[in-house]
C-alpha cells in the first residue's frame, strides 16, 4: 500500500537581530528530506507555497504564518493508503483520518493565524481516528487529547528536555541527546516523520523513539546558520 504525505512548503522569512533571511521551509520540505534521505517510497499532496515568518529574537523561534493555500487533493488517490502523514501550517488541508494507517502532527490545527506563537483550541472526532497523534507539550493544551489516550499513540515532545510517548494509558518517557545547533526548524517535522515510518513497519515503540531520536540528532548536526 502507498505511503501518502499530506504537507505544505513555504518560504521561511526568518527574522534576527541582524536582519531577515529568506530559506525553503514548511513541515513538506523536511518530511520529505527524510524520506528521500531513507529511500523511502511516497506520494506527497501539497498546495501553493506558504509564506511564514520566524522570529528568533531574544532567544526565541516563533512563527507566524502570513500566506498560506488550501491543498487541493483526490479523495480517492487517498483514502485506499497505508501510511499518511499529515502536517500543515494552519487548517489548509481539513482533517480526515485517511489510509490504513493514519498520523498527525496537530501544529497547524492549534495554530492561530493572528499572530507570532498564537495558539488557539481545536476538536474533531477525526482526531480518535489517527493512529499517531504528535505536538509540542504546549500544543497538546490545545486539544482534547486525554479522550484519545487508550486509543492512540500519543507523542509529546519537549525540546530539549526530550518527549512522552502515551499508549494504552501508560506514559513512557524519553531523553533528548545535547546537540549544538543554530536552530532547531525542521526538528519536529523530522522526529514525526521518522517515528512514524519506523513504527508502521516494527509496531515497536521504543524502538522507534530511539530511532526518530537518532534521526533528529542527525539532522540538527548538519544544521549552518
Amino acid at each position: 500500500m502507498k505511503t501518502i504525505i499530506i504537507s505544505t512548503f513555504a518560504e521561511d522569512r526568518i527574522i534576527t537581530d541582524s536582519g531577515m533571511k529568506k530559506r525553503d521551509g514548511g513541515p513538506a520540505l523536511f518530511i520529505k528530506n527524510f524520506f528521500d534521505k531513507a529511500g523511502l517510497e511516497y506520494e506527497l499532496i501539497s498546495g501553493e507555497k506558504a509564506i511564514v515568518e520566524i522570529d528568533m529574537r531574544n532567544k526565541k523561534e516563533i512563527g507566524k504564518i502570513k500566506q498560506v493555500a488550501s491543498i487541493q487533493y483526490d479523495p480517492d488517490k487517498v483514502k485506499d493508503s497505508g501510511l499518511v502523514l499529515v502536517s500543515t501550517l494552519l487548517k489548509e488541508f481539513p482533517l480526515k483520518a485517511y489510509g490504513a494507517f493514519p498520523c498527525v502532527d496537530i501544529q497547524g490545527y492549534v495554530r492561530s493565524a493572528t499572530g507570532f506563537g498564537k495558539k488557539k483550541y481545536f476538536d474533531s472526532p477525526e482526531l480518535e481516528k489517527f493512529a499517531i497523534i504528535k505536538g509540542t507539550e504546549n500544543e497538546l493544551r490545545y486539544v482534547p487529547i486525554s479522550r484519545m489516550k487508550g486509543k492512540n499513540i500519543v507523542i509529546k515532545t519537549k525540546g530539549a528536555q526530550g518527549f512522552d510517548v502515551i499508549s494504552g494509558g501508560k506514559e513512557k518517557y524519553f531523553t533528548a541527546k545535547k546537540v549544538k545547533s543554530p536552530n532547531t526548524i525542521g526538528a519536529g517535522d523530522t522526529f514525526f516523520a521518522a517515528f512514524c515510518t519506523h513504527y508502521y513497519k516494527t509496531r515497536d515503540i521504543d524502538r522507534s523513539a530511539l530511532y526518530a531520536k537518532e534521526k533528529v540528532c542527525e539532522f540538527l548536526m548538519q544544521k549552518s546558520d
